[in-house]
């Protein structure tokens, strides 16, 4: 098992294949393992870099103050690249991951190739009733964590396993191997969050893929692109949060005209 020792942790990656590297960042309460259709997928034409953020999986403990967070865990993946020798990498990035992905195009934009974005928004509504509503939800949301996974499982079961059973079983195995502290500080971390202003000056392509059946990750997403100068969007059907997991086979289909399409336009230019 690889284990980087940096930045004053210990973080678990794995590293798959050859050519551009391809970073795939997990989502809140989830692993490196969500990414499994992907990296089978993926790694016969891509040098594909799974991780466990700090606080997560198999990785080293998070002591941050939530307002450090994210900024901290992207410093992680900065230095991991740094330690495998890779300058520049295309981002993709789940739910809270895709939170990590556009604070690594704010703060390392020359590490960015592109990025690509799914099931997840740009900025929290802090000063709107409804953000003020989400920010308190959020603070109020420590029990959940603690509860045990028994209480919790039969609604996800119920929302995914018939469905997108895929899906189920990764959220089911995060939340029977969850780190509930950890992941409640994480929770606040992006209670706080704005990336309109650095997405309009982010000048590399973008991605941004949403499943259809969340209307208001719909309209998330679509903000998001409405940010970004190079940005495409596409919405899954039959899809939810993850939608890599939902429907893996549309997901990495588009994913791979998005990479074809930038290792194209690097070989003309």
């Amino acid at each position: 098992m690889p284990i980087a020792k940096l930045n004053g942790t210990s973080l678990y990656y794995e590293i798959n294949g050859t050519g551009t590297p391809v970073v795939f960042i997990h989502g809140h309460g989830l692993t490196h393992s969500m990414f499994k259709p992907q990296l089978e997928y993926f790694s016969d034409k891509y040098k594909v870099i799974l991780c466990d953020l700090r606080g997560n999986g198999k990785s080293g403990k998070l002591l941050e103050a939530p307002h450090e967070i994210i900024e901290t865990q992207c410093l992680d993946l900065i230095m991991l690249l740094n330690d495998l020798g890779i300058r520049e990498a295309v981002f993709v990035g789940i739910a809270y991951g895709g939170l990590v992905v556009q604070h690594i195009a704010k703060q390392y934009p020359e590490r960015v190739k592109a990025i690509v974005v799914a099931d997840s928004f740009c900025r929290t509504h802090g000063s709107t009733i409804v953000g003020k509503i989400q920010t308190m939800a959020a603070y109020c949301s420590l029990l959940m964590y603690y509860l045990p996974s028994e209480l919790v499982l039969p609604s996800i079961r119920m929302m995914y396993r018939e469905r997108w059973s895929l899906a189920y079983n990764e959220i089911r195995r995060g939340l029977l191997d969850k780190r509930p502290r950890e992941l409640y500080r994480q929770r606040l971390a992006t209670s706080h969050v704005d990336y309109t202003r650095c997405l309009k000056a982010f000048k590399r392509p973008a991605l941004c893929i949403v499943g259809d059946f969340n209307e208001f990750g719909v309209n998330c997403m679509k903000e998001m692109v409405s940010q970004l100068p190079q940005a495409q969007l596409a919405i899954i059907p039959n899809a939810l949060d993850p939608s890599n997991l939902c429907q893996p086979e549309q997901f990495n289909a588009i994913l791979q005209r998005f990479l074809e399409k930038q290792q194209g336009s690097q070989q003309i230019s």
